[in-house]
Formats: C-alpha cells, sequence, structure tokens
C-alpha cells in the first residue's frame, strides 16, 4: 500500500494520467494531479474524492520552466515532501518527417522529453533526502528495435529520449534512494490515440498501464530500478 504517500501525476486529466492518480489514491497515496486543463484536472479530483482518497489539483504546463519551478515549489510547501513522481503529460503531432516544421518538432520534444527532464529535475531535489520512485512514461514507440511507423518522427525521438533520460537517472538517483523506472506500451485507448488513429486496434487500456506505473511506485517493486517496461497490445490479439 501507498498510505501517506505524497505522489505527483502529470497528465493527470484523462487518459493514462487520471486512472494512475485514481489508481494511487486507491492504494493510499495523496496524489498531486497536474494537467494543463483545469477542467479535466476538476474531474480527476473529483472522482478521487468521490472513492474516498485524497487528490488536489494543479494547473502546470510541463513544457514550462517557471510553472514546473512553481509547481514544485507548492508540494514543498503544502506536503513537506514527495514520494513518487510519474511523469505521463504527452502530446502528439503526426506528419513526415520532411513535411514537419521545426516549431511542431520543438513542441513534441518540449512537451513529451523537456518536461519529463524538468519534472525529474526537481523531483529529484525534494526526493534526495528520503529517496522516492519516478516512473516515466515512454512508449514502445521509444523503444530500439520496436516497429516504427511514418509520422511519428518527432513523437519517437521524444520517447527515445524518455528511455534513455530513465537510464541515467537510475544511476543517479542511487546513492539517495530514488529509482527511476519507464514504461513503455503500445497503443492505448485514449483520447490521444483516437483523435490521431482512429481505425488503430487492438488497445491497451488505460488500466492496464496504470497498474504497471503503480507497481512501480511500491514497496514490491523495491529492488526494480532502471527498467523500460515494455507493454504491447499484441498480446490482446486471438
Amino acid at each position: 500500500m501507498l498510505d501517506g504517500k505524497v505522489a505527483l501525476v502529470t497528465g493527470a486529466g484523462r487518459g493514462i494520467g487520471r486512472t494512475t492518480a485514481l489508481l494511487l489514491a486507491a492504494r493510499g497515496a495523496r496524489v498531486a494531479a497536474c494537467s494543463r486543463t483545469q477542467s479535466e484536472l476538476d474531474g480527476t479530483v473529483s472522482q478521487v474524492m468521490l472513492k474516498g482518497g485524497s487528490a488536489k489539483a494543479y494547473r502546470c504546463d510541463v513544457s514550462n520552466e517557471a510553472q514546473v519551478g512553481e509547481l514544485f515549489s507548492r508540494i514543498r510547501n503544502e506536503f513537506g515532501r514527495l514520494d513518487i513522481l510519474v511523469n505521463n503529460a504527452g502530446m502528439f503531432s503526426g506528419g513526415l518527417v520532411e513535411n514537419t516544421t521545426v516549431q511542431e518538432f520543438n513542441e513534441v520534444m518540449a512537451v513529451n522529453l523537456t518536461g519529463v527532464f524538468l519534472c525529474c529535475r526537481e523531483g529529484f531535489r525534494l526526493m534526495k533526502k528520503d529517496g522516492g520512485s519516478i516512473v516515466n512514461v515512454s512508449s514502445l514507440s521509444g523503444v530500439k528495435g520496436a516497429k516504427k511507423f511514418p509520422g511519428f518522427g518527432a513523437y519517437c525521438a521524444a520517447k527515445s529520449g524518455v528511455v534513455g533520460l530513465t537510464e541515467v537517472l537510475a544511476e543517479e538517483g542511487k546513492e539517495y534512494g530514488i529509482r527511476v523506472n519507464a514504461v513503455c506500451p503500445g497503443a492505448v485507448d485514449t483520447v490521444m490515440l483516437a483523435s490521431a488513429f482512429p481505425d488503430v486496434y487492438p488497445r491497451l487500456a488505460p488500466g492496464q498501464v496504470a497498474s504497471a506505473i503503480s507497481f512501480l511506485c511500491g514497496p514490491a517493486s523495491s529492488g526494480v530500478n532502471g527498467v523500460c517496461l515494455e507493454i504491447s497490445s499484441d498480446l490482446l490479439k486471438g
């Protein structure tokens, strides 16, 4: 269980993030739910509270360094600690590389990779005293050898960066008792995927990914560090 633990979940307004926030709260964590969209955040917090859990909404664009700094300052002041960080916030912008502008590429990198870096940096500063667990949400698109698809250039580059960053941070966190792992799911049944690729099936349910994240957050995975856990929707076939 996660009784008394403080957990920050980014991208918590919907999809994997909302489901993860609900699951961590159900396991006893006090959840700080972060997203850019206040109405979605309010929905997540309401669901947590209805189920008897504890959650608070924090509006933040994780690609903005100043906003991330303010977010973690509030976490420090209001909770006094951070035990769990789930970096789930992400975006997708499709298009062949030859047709992708630098602005489009940078926007994807800013949310999907720079945002993870910024939150991990601040997370380390809060966790160094007592340790903690960080789980970064990458993708099979970021795993070497996994099939890549046209139009995923910026997204794959960002998610590959998340894998590399996770592996480095796992080493840097050892002396402080900070574990850093990643989950790398295939297609997940979310609004983001449906809007970009409505015909992609089968899909993982957000709860399947949230369960893996929850495992990596908790004491049952105390010996797991630097792992990039692949979760394939191919297993749903047949």
